[in-house]
């Protein structure tokens, strides 16, 4: 028989309500609030800034709202500097760096993570210390490279060079990822008649699924967004990307003293919108790879 009545009972099963100043001050609660919405501006400015100076004929290099909106800057970065050539280049480069890197990454890294070596640690490690190069010091030996292949000028270049740059860390991130994923799936799998390539494709890769969406994700943004390549291995108009397109719109006019901020942040309103497509159709899956991209390592 129980010594305790109900009513004593009831309090002690529920836990205490922790108030927001619980454990701090006032100060310190406003304080916190106060860094929090400066971080906040900070970083959505820029984007604001994007918005409405794309919509403004008279655009400047601080915020303000259109007097009257228009679309002529939208009209004027495809008629002026040819942004649709731009932009399907881009899209071309970056999706087929995205699935060349996830082939690549995904073989090299379940190799890593199944293959027995003596040295496997120190492979694992050199493999990464790849990325930690400099990619200015590899600009000269790339440019020569690619010179002597034919690979200026090409597309097949770019990809190639976009994803070499890319393999080094997205290898040694996914083994982490294949590290993860439970051995006796495979065994299982071995006894019901398949190959290990068939186990591969058919097992491990969807328990992996997360970490192959951070390596796509990862390697479709570094193709997106990276300059310095394009830059010394094109110089064809027709060829150009998106980085190459906004290098021409602040050079032209007056050079870098009258710069056009109406075609800019329209440029960068459309350069944009693929990496947030991207974000928003991969987001649960990258969440939930980066969160488990530290097991097994």
């Amino acid at each position: 028989m129980s010594l305790i009545g109900p009513q004593a009972q009831a309090q002690v099963a529920v836990p205490p309500r922790v108030g927001p100043l619980e454990g701090g001050s006032r100060l310190e609660w406003v304080l916190m609030h106060v860094a929090f919405l400066a971080v906040t501006i900070f970083f959505l400015a820029p984007f604001v800034w994007l918005f409405t100076a794309s919509f403004d004929a008279q655009a400047q290099a601080y915020i303000r709202w259109p007097a009257q909106p228009t679309f002529g800057n939208f009209t004027g970065i495809f008629e002026r500097y040819s942004f649709a050539t731009a932009l399907g280049n881009s899209v071309f480069v970056a999706v087929s760096t995205m699935l060349l890197t996830v082939v690549v990454v995904s073989l090299a890294g379940y190799s890593l993570s199944r293959i027995e070596l003596r040295q496997k640690t120190w492979i694992t490690y050199a493999v990464l210390l790849l990325q930690t190069m400099p990619l200015s010091a590899t600009m000269v030996p790339i440019y020569g490279l690619a010179r002597e292949l034919g690979l200026r000028n090409s597309y097949l270049g770019l990809i190639l060079v976009h994803s070499a740059i890319e393999l080094p860390f997205l290898v040694w991130l996914m083994k982490g990822f294949f590290d993860s994923v439970p051995r006796h799936l495979e065994e299982a799998s071995w006894l019901d008649g398949r190959g290990k390539l068939r186990a591969l494709f058919e097992i491990v890769l969807p328990v992996a699924r997360p970490g192959i969406a951070v390596a796509a994700g990862l390697s479709f943004l570094s193709a997106w967004a990276e300059v310095l390549m394009v830059l010394i291995l094109v110089d064809q108009q027709s060829m150009k990307t998106i980085p190459l397109a906004f290098y021409e719109t602040f050079r032209t006019a007056g050079g870098y003293t009258e710069v056009q901020y109406g075609l800019v942040a329209a440029m960068g309103v459309l350069y944009v919108l693929p990496v947030m497509a991207v974000f928003f159709a991969t987001r649960r899956l990258m969440v939930r790879g980066l969160m488990g991209s530290t097991r097994g390592l």
